[in-house]
């Protein structure tokens, strides 16, 4: 099978299930493992994917995301006559689901069956050492503007299984939205939870926020912990957990 991956976590995924000589083209975000990734073709961006050079790969199958990736780029592939395979995971049970059918679909039905009960254990896990309501947590995922995400989302419910409750998670309208730091003001979260990744968050942008009347604990993580499903799921859920105890 040839494998045109346009989703950086899953191409990762699919290297730990050993379909790395199956993938023809990835994108140029996605980075892990680094030193197998940087053997594959890059094919654009997820947003902007070169489709010419997708179609001319010849793929039997090409893995996107409805959120990461565009419509009119699917449909361009899909009328060249090629497979998608299309993931839009909105809980880690639902990851955990895709994951499984993945493995399905790249011929990898033992691995991602596999992984899929790995990330269903850490998820029974994490709800058993749960101990009740989460922490009142902001986490931003961009700066100017700020913007932060529902519940209903991957990186919410992940939050949330991690202890955290996500001040804004109930928030109507779209799962991803503009902010205003006085609105942060009133949620009055008792911890804030900075990402290094869609935007890079650093102990600075912790500053910032604290100069601008922000009194909570500060925990700055990994990104991908957060965002990224695949075979870091079940270690994430014990990190992020961890450090949300932990956090000072």
């Amino acid at each position: 099978m040839r494998i045109v991956s346009l989703v950086p976590s899953l191409t990762e995924t699919l290297i730990d299930f050993g379909l790395a000589d199956a993938i023809v083209g990835r994108t140029r975000w996605c980075t892990e493992p680094p030193d197998v990734v940087e053997k594959i073709e890059a094919v654009g961006g997820t947003k902007n994917p070169d489709v010419a050079r997708i179609i001319e790969l010849r793929p039997d199958l090409v893995i996107v995301n409805k959120e990461e990736n565009r419509l009119e780029d699917c449909r361009a592939i899909e009328a060249a006559g090629i497979r998608l395979h299309v993931t839009h995971p909105c809980t880690v049970a639902d990851a955990a689901d895709m994951l499984e059918e993945l493995g399905a679909a790249c011929g990898a039905t033992a691995r991602g069956a596999e992984l899929a009960q790995r990330c269903r254990d850490s998820i029974a896990a994490a709800h058993a050492g749960s101990g009740g309501q989460g922490v009142a947590t902001f986490c931003p995922i961009w700066r100017k503007p700020w913007m932060t995400f529902r519940r209903a989302t991957y990186i919410g419910d992940m939050l949330e299984r991690s202890g955290c409750r996500n001040v804004f998670g109930d928030r109507a309208g779209p799962d991803f939205f503009e902010i205003t730091i006085d609105e942060v003001l009133a949620a009055a979260p008792e911890l804030i939870v900075l990402p290094d990744e869609p935007f890079v968050f650093e102990e600075r942008h912790a500053d910032e926020l604290r100069a601008g009347g922000l009194d909570a604990r500060y925990l700055l993580i990994d990104g991908k912990d957060l965002a990224w499903y695949g075979p870091r799921i079940p270690g994430a859920i014990e990190r992020l957990s961890r450090a949300v105890r932990g956090a000072g």
